[in-house]
């Protein structure tokens, strides 16, 4: 138990200090950065977590000690948004229910420099909350021309566990996170690519370390060392605000 309470700080502390450096915009196709005139933007709010963007995981676009929102910025196009609300409810003082919801699609068709966001009825208290997981749906509102289009079932179910995994569907995990508009535009990205594979390069006129010459292994720290990284996660924790103690525990528990 209490490896598992040090590597909760551990984490808790390297996100606490990368808090504040995370941007609320997330770009989702490739080259440089475009105005917002020429690209489609679609708003998740901190309460929806993003399964998937046309059957493809994406990196970064679930929100985390954020402004509450996070904007994607997509080329142009159709996109069914697979997604689900999940909130960490504070009960008491000491107590807290994490409630997760099956996820629901939301389909997007958007023009260049159309914002649309995934909205739902929030929950006012915890007993609505339960209610609102147990039968979620939503709705695409298009910020532009007010338009709003309800969310559809997805089929998919999501086992209450820590890790949380989804059933029911095949998920792509491709080398880039461009996400393509159904039907075409943009590059392709390869079915089941996995991960992009780093190649570490040696520095012109440099020769590539070899077997023969192995780089020193560094000197472990003093075993009395991780109790004073212990005092300083912990003080870490003690100085973070309700919001992003909520927020870290909503995270761990996904």
């Amino acid at each position: 138990m209490a490896l598992l309470r040090s590597f909760v700080l551990i984490l808790g502390s390297a996100l606490l200090l990368s808090a504040c450096a995370r941007s609320p915009v997330v770009q989702l196709y490739d080259g440089a950065a475009k105005p917002d005139a020429q690209v489609l933007t679609v708003r998740i709010p901190s309460d929806l977590e993003v399964f998937t963007i046309n059957g493809k995981e994406v990196d970064g676009v679930n929100t985390f000690f954020s402004s509450g929102y996070k904007d994607l910025k997509l080329t142009p196009g159709r996109y069914e948004i697979m997604a689900y609300y999940k909130r960490l409810w504070d009960l008491d003082a000491d107590n807290h229910e994490v409630l997760k919801s099956d996820p629901a699609k939301f389909t997007v068709d958007g023009s260049a420099g159309e914002f649309y966001r995934l909205a739902f009825d929030r929950p006012e208290n915890v007993d609505q909350a339960r209610v609102l997981a147990d039968d979620f749906s939503g709705r695409v509102e298009n910020v532009t021309t007010g338009e709003s289009t309800p969310s559809e079932p997805s089929g998919l179910v999501l086992n209450r566990g820590i890790l949380a995994p989804i059933t029911g569907t095949e998920v792509e995990q491709a080398s880039s996170n461009a996400v393509t508009p159904q039907g075409g535009g943009g590059t392709e990205q390869p079915a089941f690519a996995g991960r992009a594979k780093v190649t570490t390069v040696a520095p012109a006129g440099q020769p590539p370390a070899t077997p023969a010459q192995p780089a020193p292994a560094p000197a472990p720290a003093p075993a009395a060392q991780g109790a004073s990284y212990l005092d300083t996660l912990k003080a870490q924790w003690n100085q973070a605000t309700q919001e992003e103690r909520r927020q870290f525990l909503q995270w761990i528990s996904q």
